[in-house]
């Protein structure tokens, strides 16, 4: 075990949750949500998105910046899109019913684009994306965050990571991506620093928009891949803030300040039934088919074997589930006092 980590089996690590959100004034049935999606992060190996953020949730949640009493409702704007307005309540709690609604449009509709207006940090998306895999949908789900990532050429922040989550269904096994438009998520330093740890050059410049390797002394993070991952970052940013939320970019509420007022995130789900283009099996079947002949495609040297994206976390979710997650003693500390 890496020094300065406690191993925890998920069922203690969601109780441990539940009680520190339980007793910041969080509903349970609510707390049992964002639990279940946080452990869910950790497990596939993800700790930025993970149970360290339990101690941000609570602070805001303390300071008045999170709606404990929000209304689960959807507005149909036509018989396939809907709009949720979450009223600044946990992210986890109102994407999941966002997720929900679009798997039942889409069972209804062949497809389904659900938006969600004013909400909060709502963890990682493969887990709405995986609701979605799991009723044999393929789904998309994208989020824009507040300014931490210089636009491609510029010096200081404007967008936010601004991440995405695509998945589509196999017989056995599924594609699931899940990753930012930075060439990190800012979690990922916030995790260096928690463990004090240097970063790569290629993720952060300082406050005069130079590379660095020390995570305290980050300030933006780069765009992945130059200008092609600004251009996606641009797309995120056009489905949710611009789209959706009328707040975007550099207007959004910082997460790790602002702590008395809500967010204002948006976000933007497309679930659709692969079925409506043919019979259910077909598709399942050739996703299957590519994936198997991924996997047997010959590998580079030094490489095991080629694997599809969510392959890496759905082996870590494995072995988490079986030998325990490994969390920093700091926020163990925190979880269990």
């Amino acid at each position: 075990m890496a020094e300065g980590m406690v191993i925890c089996k998920e069922d203690v690590l969601k109780k441990l949750v539940v009680k520190r959100l339980r007793e910041a004034g969080m509903p349970e049935k609510d707390a049992v949500v964002v639990a279940d999606v946080l452990v869910y992060a950790d497990l596939r190996g993800v700790y930025s998105h993970g149970v360290m953020r339990v101690e941000h949730y609570t602070g805001r949640i303390c300071s008045g910046g999170m709606n404990l009493k929000p209304e689960l409702r959807i507005e149909r704007l036509k018989p396939s899109i809907g709009l949720v307005d979450a009223q600044g309540a946990a992210g986890h709690v109102m994407t999941k019913y966002a997720a929900e609604q679009a798997i039942r449009i889409a069972a209804e509709q062949g497809m389904a684009m659900v938006g969600i207006r004013n909400n909060s940090h709502c963890g990682a998306l493969a887990y709405y994306v995986q609701m979605a895999l799991d009723a044999k949908m393929a789904a998309m789900v994208c989020v824009h965050t507040d300014k931490i990532v210089v636009p491609f050429g510029g010096r200081d922040a404007y967008f936010g990571t601004n991440p995405f989550a695509f998945g589509f269904p196999g017989t056995k096994d599924s594609i699931l991506l899940d990753m930012a438009t930075s060439e990190v998520a800012w979690g990922k330093v916030l995790h260096a620093r928690e463990k004090g740890q240097p970063i790569p050059e290629s993720w952060a410049v300082d406050a005069e928009g130079k590379k660095c390797s020390d995570p305290h002394k980050a300030a933006s993070l780069f765009p992945f891949g130059g200008a092609k991952g600004y251009g996606v970052s641009v797309m995120v940013e056009a489905l949710t803030g611009l789209m959706i939320g009328g707040v975007f970019g550099p207007h959004l509420k910082k997460m790790y300040g602002d702590l008395d007022s809500y967010r204002d995130l948006s976000s933007f789900i497309l679930v659709i039934d692969p079925a409506v283009f043919g019979s259910a099996d077909g598709y399942l079947m050739r996703t299957q088919q590519m994936i198997d002949e991924l996997h047997s495609h010959p590998p580079a040297p030094g490489i095991e074997r080629v694997m599809v994206p969510g392959e890496i976390e759905t082996r870590t979710m494995e072995r988490n589930r079986r030998e325990g997650i490994p969390v920093p003693k700091a926020v163990y500390d925190f979880l269990s006092r």
